[in-house]
């Protein structure tokens, strides 16, 4: 995973004003969390719930950083 580019973060900023640069550093860091972690091992229960709330916020502010 390669964090993002400093002129993609730059344009982010410029282009979507609802975003931050912490909405920034939050999503590079869990998708840097995602690809830390063997998914063909089981989970415990909470371990699946955090894992999931992580998934729907990253889903989140990869919508607020680049979607429509």
């Amino acid at each position: 995973m390669e964090p993002l580019k400093p002129e993609t973060k730059k344009r982010i900023l410029k282009e979507r004003p609802q975003a931050s640069s912490e909405d920034i550093e939050e999503y590079e860091r869990l998708l840097a969390e995602r690809f830390t972690e063997d998914p063909n091992l089981p989970k415990s229960p909470t371990h699946a719930q955090s894992a999931m709330k992580s998934e729907k916020r990253l889903e989140q502010l990869y919508k607020k950083l680049f979607g429509p």
